[in-house]
């Protein structure tokens, strides 16, 4: 136990867990080297994010003390003092300290019950802790009985409204910060594919493909431009490959999808129907009953949504040609 408090004493940076969970700690008089030296190194310990004493014989004196130091503390996320020997004076005052702490990484905090009052600190400790949850956004999880009904319901709305910010930040952290900038939308005419893609052609048209594709490829890479049903059909004809009618479009939107997700994060240029030209990265496609949506990085940085109620005109860059008739 000795070396334990001492490593957090000296703010080891490995040590991020501190768990005494049932060890009883000597009382002070009999062994200053462990509690009192333990609670006030947590005054200026930067590194332990889980500290859990239950039923650890943590005394009124040292939890006092324990207040003090998370004045200063900003790194605990998690504090566990459940079956101790603190009174409602000490839980009281660790209320107060941690609403007072501007900037309170706490996200845990279970106080109760303590073996001098059980599970009833009394109205001051509920009004305290009421207060400190009023302010302290961090807190998702309270080990707290609380018995008057106005504090109680103070304490409810703060944690559901913790909870909702905690979920909203899990969220934020899990988005692409560029993906929270709202593009400028555009009206879609032509989309033009520069850059191909650095895959080998038998990653994008694998085995589940249609095996017409090889003819819808063949074309492509010719006339560097996606082909409508009748082109299709004429050119598989004159290959001596017919198609059937019925199987022609569904070749068609197969290899184009294919194709444009290949394209995801490769350079494009894009026109408006104005024929205003921008370079850009392909963010991302969709296409819903002919409608369309590109979503464009520019070169410049900003970010365009290109839609349009029909399909746009494709076309192909020497590059893709080349990429596509390999093995076409």
């Amino acid at each position: 136990m000795i070396w334990m408090v001492h490593r957090a004493f000296l703010n080891d940076p490995a040590l991020m867990d501190f768990n005494f969970n049932n060890m009883h700690m000597p009382e002070p008089h009999i062994e200053a080297r462990i509690a009192p030296k333990l609670v006030k190194a947590l005054a200026t310990n930067t590194h332990i994010e889980n500290f859990s004493l239950v039923n650890s014989n943590l005394m009124k004196v040292q939890g006092l003390e324990l207040a003090e130091s998370l004045k200063t503390n900003t790194t605990i996320r998690q504090l566990n003092l459940e079956a101790n020997n603190l009174d409602s004076d000490a839980v009281r005052t660790i209320c107060e300290a941690i609403h007072s702490v501007p900037r309170s990484r706490i996200e845990q905090l279970r106080l109760s019950p303590q073996r001098q009052c059980g599970s009833f600190f009394g109205r001051p400790v509920e009004e305290a802790l009421g207060l400190m949850m009023e302010k302290v956004e961090s807190i998702v999880k309270l080990g707290f009985e609380c018995n008057d009904p106005h504090w109680r319901n103070i304490i409810d709305r703060a944690l559901l409204r913790n909870n909702d910010f905690a979920r909203k930040r899990r969220r934020r952290s899990s988005v692409d910060p560029e993906e929270e900038i709202v593009p400028e939308e555009k009206s879609l005419s032509r989309l033009v594919l520069r850059e191909a893609p650095a895959v080998p052609l038998s990653e994008v048209f694998t085995q589940d493909a249609d095996p017409n594709n090889s003819v819808f490829r063949s074309f492509v890479a010719n006339q560097k431009r996606m082909p409508t049903m009748s082109q299709l059909q004429n050119y598989a004809k004159s290959k001596g490959t017919p198609l059937k009618y019925s199987t022609v479009a569904p070749l068609i939107k197969e290899c184009r999808s294919r194709m444009l997700d290949a394209a995801r994060g490769k350079g494009v240029t894009i026109a408006d129907i104005f024929e205003v030209d921008t370079a850009g990265d392909l963010r991302s496609w969709s296409e819903k009953n002919n409608n369309w949506s590109l979503h464009v990085r520019a070169s410049d940085g900003k970010r365009y949504a290109y839609k349009a109620s029909k399909e746009p005109i494709f076309v192909i860059s020497d590059e893709w040609a080349t990429w596509l008739a390999d093995g076409a």
